[in-house]
């Protein structure tokens, strides 16, 4: 077994830096950049995840090694398939190599996707010392163990439940669309509304006074931005039937028309998470929220425009509108 283990791993470890390493090198720039933004020295930020996995360790929180979990399953989603051998998969499972070497090889590949994790965990060693050793191992036992299963579930197909979803013929035809990339476009959709919940957590820390309404605006304009992208990904799913419906005694605008629509529901639930946290503890506030979600409409409405025309710069033109808007609403609410 450890011949073939030997034999195998650099062959799977090649072919995930190749298929995954601009992933890889994503998160590492990333995790620098914020260290820039936030502590303004790139390599501090490392310390920081650093020291809380020394506190964990000394102080055993079973909600923080459920979040550290949680979150090393949801970072292995995405990669499923390029962890499991990508389209040489099925290949692959016809070798002779036993069960215990396969699963040696899996846990090899994730350490190297785990690369950071492991950095982590060797700076929170010279933190805490010899003595959090065995914990930290523990902890990457545990996470190696929880990301195993997750590549090993079946997952059901994200486009046979949008398609069993009662929902109307057009939007339904643009979310088996979305559905196409459901970690990715799924996730995009997790942080719109995290955006929105943690507006509601901001405004409930301020007792809902003059700065609540001006932070769920801020809210729901990043919430907007961030569902803006899922006009450039329905562009592109439907050029391939551009030609074949100019021949079609239909309106030219009629997908334009079904992707604002589609805009407008998956943004819709933002907006409504926060009407109902501020009508519960702010009644009054309801007016305000209604006339906001007209507005947010229109948003989401101009965002299409943006990141279908501004080329290279239609993030930055799509951000730039959001925050116009949402100084616009702000000053319009302080008034």
């Amino acid at each position: 077994m450890l011949s073939l283990y030997l034999a195998a791993a650099p062959m799977r470890l090649r072919h995930y830096a190749e298929a995954g390493g601009r992933a890889m090198l994503r998160q590492w720039q990333g995790m620098l950049i914020l260290g820039l933004l936030v502590v303004g020295q790139a390599t501090t930020i490392l310390m920081l995840p650093a020291a809380m996995l020394a506190g964990l360790v000394r102080s055993p929180n079973a909600v923080g090694v459920a979040t550290l979990l949680a979150a090393a399953m949801l970072y292995v989603l995405p990669q499923r398939a390029v962890l499991r051998g990508g389209g040489m998969r099925g290949y692959a499972a016809t070798l002779p190599i036993p069960g215990p070497a396969r699963l040696l090889l899996d846990a090899t590949v994730l350490l190297l996707a785990d690369a950071l994790l492991v950095l982590e965990l060797v700076l929170a060693a010279a933190i805490g010392g010899m003595g959090t050793l065995p914990g930290l191992m523990g902890l990457l036992f545990a996470v190696l163990a929880m990301q195993l299963v997750m590549l090993r579930l079946t997952l059901p197909d994200p486009r046979r439940a949008v398609r069993a979803l009662p929902l109307p013929a057009l939007l339904r035809t643009n979310l088996q669309v979305l559905a196409e990339r459901p970690v990715t476009n799924g996730g995009r959709y997790l942080v719109a509304l995290a955006a929105a919940a943690a507006g509601a957590a901001i405004a409930t820390a301020f007792h809902f006074d003059g700065r609540a309404l001006p932070v769920a605006i801020g809210a729901l304009a990043l919430s907007g931005f961030v569902l803006a992208d899922f006009y450039r990904l329905l562009r592109e799913a439907h050029a391939p039937i551009r030609a074949f419906l100019a021949t079609l005694p239909v309106s030219p605008r009629s997908l334009m028309t079904r992707d604002v629509g589609t805009g407008l529901c998956l943004g819709s639930l933002a907006d409504l998470m926060l009407a109902e946290w501020f009508g519960a503890f702010d009644p009054g506030s309801l007016v305000a929220f209604g006339l906001l979600a007209v507005a947010y409409a229109g948003l989401l409405a101009v965002l299409r425009l943006p990141m279908l025309r501004g080329g290279q710069l239609g993030a930055m033109l799509a951000a730039l509108i959001a925050a116009g808007w949402a100084g616009s609403a702000i000053a319009m609410v302080l008034k």
